[in-house]
């Protein structure tokens, strides 16, 4: 599409997303579309929350999670290019801090391991470790505590605040000023809510909750068996693991997710158990009463009242509520001064857009430095016809007419794409609010650069 007129580009994306977003149920999305290193296009579609009626814009703020990274690696190499980061020596030797807890790993990751995701550092967010899986530079592992780790130590170097470095020294410049790490409190409800399955929540509890009650009821076997040498379990003796399993899955949710995700899966289970019962009682109901109509004609109170719950009523219900699983429903809001500079971002269509345009043109960093992040690569393998590789900063896909760098966002109830042509000096990137956007971000990169296939990692 980049090469089509721009009245046409347009009507054929605002065609193929508002139908997409039909089809895979998305509540709104945002593009923009760079073509020789100008936004041309950038547009919002649909509405940021379920029971809203704000529209969403091209400047509506999503979660654009990753989309964050090769933001960090911008700044990162401003420094580099500054001579206050050195990309191959130990970052320490750039700011000595403690944040890695061994010796070695502080003696050994430099920059360039942490840009490329070589560093041995996990990508568990919230309890990830500070040490090193395996020896840094000797392969690739997807890590956000990397890149936490970086902006710990550009935050240092600058010596002040990770999220007010990036304004000052990147957003402003591009001139990017609804984007953060952080956003202010009165302007958390501006961003597009993140949009579920009505399958996860649940699940995200009552998963977990079933494997520990298969573990404690087996420990509990166990117990009777050979500690008290019976055979048989007594119903009472169950009564721990029945109580234990859903505290103990709720737990699990907090220390994964946070408080927020637990409370919103807790609501979703209560109310879908509430459906369930009221819907499970309204047909044994009907079902006494049509009993009873076909009896005597005559219905008793008394008699109702000796008619207990058929289990086939509350399976009936519950293979009803499957044909609502996949309904939509919104998620929890990331707290305003929640940072994380692998998962924080809070973005625009435009700012994204204003984003690719400035590295295209080498705005801020130059030229070389720009080509440098995607030059200075690592090959991490293939994905059908393309080799994969990770250059300081982005992905990098290739195949036997085309070379892109990209990245996508990946929180829970959002989903995004930033893919960047460089020799064609074009770029698109696409935000949805819907767990289900994956899709379209992957069809819509690949209908405006005319590039078949995904980017995936292998």
């Amino acid at each position: 599409m980049i090469a089509w007129p721009e009245h046409e580009m347009e009507r054929a994306l605002d065609f193929l997303i508002e139908r997409r977003m039909n089809d895979l149920d998305i509540r709104g999305a945002a593009v923009a579309v760079v073509v020789d290193g100008k936004l041309v296009f950038e547009r919002g579609y649909g509405v940021g929350d379920i029971g809203g009626e704000v529209p969403v814009t091209e400047h509506t703020l999503f979660e654009a999670a990753s989309l964050g990274k090769p933001i960090v690696a911008f700044g990162a190499l401003l420094l580099a290019r500054e001579r206050k980061l050195a990309l191959d020596a130990p970052v320490t030797e750039s700011f000595d801090s403690p944040w890695l807890k061994d010796a070695h790993d502080r003696a050994t990751v430099t920059p360039r391991h942490l840009l490329t995701h070589r560093s041995g550092l996990s990508n568990n967010l919230r309890f990830g470790s500070r040490s090193t899986g395996f020896e840094p530079g000797s392969q690739f592992s997807y890590s956000g505590v990397g890149y936490m780790y970086l902006a710990e130590v550009m935050a240092g170097i600058e010596e002040t605040g990770f999220d007010r470095l990036m304004r000052e020294r990147v957003f402003a410049p591009l001139g990017m000023h609804s984007s953060g790490y952080t956003v202010p409190e009165a302007l958390v409800d501006r961003v597009a809510r993140p949009h579920v399955p009505l399958w996860m929540p649940i699940v995200a509890l009552v998963g977990p909750a079933l494997c520990f009650l298969a573990i404690l009821g087996f420990l509990t076997l166990l117990i009777v068996r050979f500690g008290f040498e019976r055979l048989r379990v007594r119903p009472v003796e169950l009564l721990p693991a029945v109580v234990l399993s859903p505290l103990l899955a709720g737990c699990l949710v907090f220390l994964g997710f946070g408080f927020w995700v637990l409370i919103f899966s807790l609501g979703y289970l209560l109310v879908w158990l509430v459906a369930l019962s009221a819907v499970a009682f309204s047909l044994q109901y009907l079902r006494v009463v049509l009993d009873q109509g076909r009896s005597d004609r005559v219905i008793s109170r008394g008699r109702m009242r000796r008619h207990g719950l058929d289990p086939a009523m509350l399976g009936i219900a519950f293979v009803a509520s499957l044909l609502f699983m996949f309904w939509q429903v919104p998620g929890p809001m990331r707290n305003g001064d929640d940072l994380n500079p692998a998962s924080s971002l809070r973005s625009s269509a435009h700012d994204l857009g204003l984003f690719m345009a400035g590295f295209i043109n080498g705005a801020v960093i130059g030229p070389e430095w720009r080509a440098r992040m995607v030059s200075e690569r690592v090959e991490i393998g293939t994905r059908g016809r393309s080799r994969v590789g990770w250059g300081l900063g982005f992905g990098t896909r290739e195949t036997a007419t085309s070379f892109t760098a990209w990245q996508w966002g990946s929180n829970v109830g959002s989903k995004s794409l930033m893919v960047i042509d460089p020799s064609r000096r074009a770029g698109v990137v696409v935000l949805t609010n819907a767990e289900s956007g994956d899709r379209l971000v992957q069809e819509v990169a690949g209908h405006v650069l005319g590039i078949d296939g995904s980017w995936r990692l292998p």
